[in-house]
């Protein structure tokens, strides 16, 4: 496609320089210019794309787009606009086809259950029969190939790369994680959306969106702003959601278990990986733990039975429900307690998978619950006291450490983290709460004090296989590190 023939899609726009050249791909990052690429200068937090048009000139990009002002001294012509970020979501349709009009994609947003849900929604297509890609927060998956997750909604290019690769690969479906950052910075920008799904909204991102009206405002526009969507289901218990259902009427249905809504958890019984509940008469049996993991069940029944989906269909795909990676993940290394390794990383995270923990070992019991888990720096500041304090108050023992503190001081983040524990709990006969700065020592100290029967919840991380200290990424899976150190602690006990 050419250049001038390519401008033409972005309202507003105006051609600088010489030339028409042919346009063999899109590229936003300089070091993975090709030759014949049209380079965005994309704006950032820390590094301005504009600075690295020469370069990307240099590497033989045939064209750039660049925001506000042309760039001085270039050879090659350039497309001025508005908004650059705009500008790419709306070229990378235009010079890709629009792949998502050949798919039916489902976004999910919200604080918490995202992944889960998406999850859940692609299992049951796929036992249904239907192929379906995946972009998340663990990974991108397009049939059986599966790229590394650098965000949980990725770059409007990136998103559309991967549709055409769902496209070339024969799915009928996309299921996609749709964070609030990816709203206000319009990477979902175009995506033809069949099906919306609000899960929650809870203390998170406010470092970002600044206050809950502007979190909310965010998560709010997938709703609203998407023309083509035909189902919206939303989260009735949710005290947003209940906003967001009186806000769309008619346009949106509930789910839940409490309130009176279209699709409504009913008969609802819980026991370590079981699950067992009825809507609307039909019978569910899912191999999960926790409350909360009923509400992620009945976002993907709610949203894949207005998109069409039988009940037998949706029955079928959630008995044989996948474990999600790092998502009250279970570590066994031969011992006689329970590890398990979750990405609860918010106040509202920690305490649906402490009260989850509490299940499994049962109410009743002496078993005790030890709870490890830290925040994450450069991030809002003001869910650390909160963590604090509902770990103190929901969990027998609590060890406090580092999670990502990328460029703060770990030792601060501990500090905002034990403003919201009673002091009591830190010193004397009645302390059940340790701090331990260094993660794998304090993974060591959970697991070396655990007894039979307990249960050891290492929360904040999930997933990640790293750990961000300054500005560098390090190897660190919380899965590996206390599988290792069971292995090790057993062969001290023989």
């Amino acid at each position: 496609m050419n250049f001038k023939s390519l401008a033409k899609f972005v309202k507003g726009a105006r051609v600088v320089g010489k030339g028409d050249p042919v346009i063999t791909g899109l590229c936003e990052n300089s070091k993975t210019v090709q030759k014949g690429d049209l380079f965005f200068c994309i704006p950032g937090a820390k590094h301005d794309g504009r600075s690295y048009g020469l370069e990307a000139a240099d590497k033989g990009a045939g064209a750039l787009v660049v925001e506000g002002e042309a760039l001085r001294g270039m050879d090659v012509p350039q497309l001025v606009v508005r908004d650059a970020r705009e500008a790419l979501a709306v070229l990378a349709n235009a010079f890709y086809g629009d792949p998502s009009k050949k798919l039916k994609v489902i976004g999910v947003t919200g604080t918490k259950g995202k992944t889960t849900t998406t999850y859940l929604i692609r299992a049951i297509l796929e036992k249904a029969g239907q192929k379906a890609g995946l972009i998340g927060t663990i990974a991108y998956q397009v049939g059986n190939k599966v790229y590394e997750a650098n965000n949980t909604t990725p770059s409007s290019l990136t998103i559309v790369k991967l549709l055409d690769e769902m496209n070339k690969a024969k799915c009928q479906w996309a299921v996609m994680e749709v964070s609030s950052h990816s709203l206000e910075m319009k990477r979902v920008l175009g995506i033809d959306f069949q099906g919306a799904v609000f899960t929650n909204l809870g203390r998170d991102h406010l470092d970002f969106h600044k206050n809950f009206t502007s979190y909310y405002n965010a998560k709010r526009r997938l709703f609203t702003e998407f023309k083509s969507i035909s189902a919206r289901v939303v989260n009735a218990d949710d005290v947003y959601g209940q906003k967001l259902l009186k806000e769309l009427k008619s346009k949106a249905v509930g789910y839940g278990i409490r309130a009176d809504c279209a699709y409504r958890a009913l008969n609802v019984q819980q026991k370590p990986g079981q699950l067992k509940f009825e809507v609307q008469g039909n019978a569910f049996e899912v191999p999960l733990t926790g409350l909360f993991n009923i509400y992620n069940c009945m976002a993907a029944i709610a949203v894949l039975k207005e998109l069409g989906l039988s009940w037998a269909e949706l029955q079928k795909g959630l008995k044989n429900a996948p474990a999600v990676p790092g998502r009250f993940e279970e570590v066994k290394a031969g011992q006689d307690f329970t590890v398990l390794v979750d990405y609860a990383h918010t106040s509202d995270a920690l305490k649906q998978a402490l009260m989850a923990s509490r299940e499994i070992i049962g109410k009743k019991t002496n078993f005790r619950v030890i709870s490890l888990f830290g925040c994450g720096g450069d991030r809002d500041r003001s869910k650390r006291p909160l963590m604090g304090k509902v770990s103190s108050q929901l969990a027998d023992v609590t060890i406090v450490t580092s999670d990502n503190p990328r460029t703060e001081d770990p030792k601060m983040i501990l500090e905002d983290i034990l403003r919201g524990i009673p002091r009591p709990l830190l010193q004397g006969d009645g302390r059940r709460v340790w701090v331990e700065e260094d993660r794998e020592k304090a993974i060591r100290l959970a697991l070396a004090n655990a007894r039979t029967g307990d249960l050891v919840l290492i929360a904040g991380k999930g997933h990640e296989t790293y750990q961000i200290i300054g500005e560098e990424k390090h190897h660190f899976d919380d899965r590996e590190v206390a599988k290792k150190i069971l292995k090790e602690l057993k062969k001290k006990h023989v």
